[in-house]
């Protein structure tokens, strides 16, 4: 396999501190203050900024000569909230054939993990973390480009904004809702996995409805 471009290590970077929140919706991106902070020169980071704003994650003004990241229309957001939900519950049936008990310790480890961040509180850590534990239940279907699709989607839902009012109480619920979803793979009950996803897709997304609408 050929090495990464310096472009696309560059995209990489930038799409990270997306996701950590280290630059969050609406704000505007000065290529040079960013390519001093990656100790490169302009040129990656306008080519890495041209991919994401093909990918929707960035916007790019004309007028203004600037580039921003993509805020989400409200029915952007409704869209890939349903989108994320039909993509993990649609997952369930073929996750389940293909179960076993290294792969269920794996989904086991990974909401260990988020519960350890979640109680120590640590923000930025809990969301990648999280995306870890809904990516291992889709990826357990067997399909890549499936896993692939999925994990643009929860990314796109979830940046929407940076997750400061991501308190004590839903911590601890969702911690309860993702045992919920590792209690049916342990009984390989489908609907019961099906329903505990749909569960706590509609919760997630009921809690910033009444955040940020």
């Amino acid at each position: 396999m050929s090495e990464e471009t310096l472009d696309y290590k560059t995209y990489k970077q930038i799409k990270q501190m997306m996701l950590q929140f280290e630059i969050v919706p609406g704000q505007r991106v000065v290529i040079t203050e960013l390519a001093d902070q990656l100790g490169i020169s302009r040129t990656p980071v306008k080519m890495a900024l041209i991919m994401l704003m093909k990918e929707g994650f960035v916007d790019y003004s004309s007028r203004q000569s600037c580039y921003t990241i993509h805020q989400l229309t409200r029915e952007e957001y409704d869209g890939l909230a349903e989108f994320r939900e039909i993509l993990e519950a649609g997952a369930v049936h073929k996750a389940m054939k293909n179960l076993n008990g290294a792969k269920l310790k794996q989904l086991e480890q990974k909401a260990t993990k988020f519960k350890q961040a979640a109680e120590a509180n640590e923000k930025e850590q809990r969301f990648i973390l999280d995306l870890e534990f809904h990516a291992a239940v889709v990826s357990l279907a067997g399909s890549a480009s499936l896993t692939e699709t999925f994990r643009d989607v929860y990314q796109r839902f979830f940046m929407q904004r940076r997750m400061i009012r991501f308190g004590v109480e839903r911590n601890a619920q969702v911690v309860k809702e993702h045992d919920a979803i590792a209690e049916a793979f342990r009984q390989k009950d489908i609907e019961q996995a099906r329903q505990a996803i749909t569960v706590h897709a509609r919760s997630a997304k009921e809690f910033f409805d009444s955040i940020y609408y």
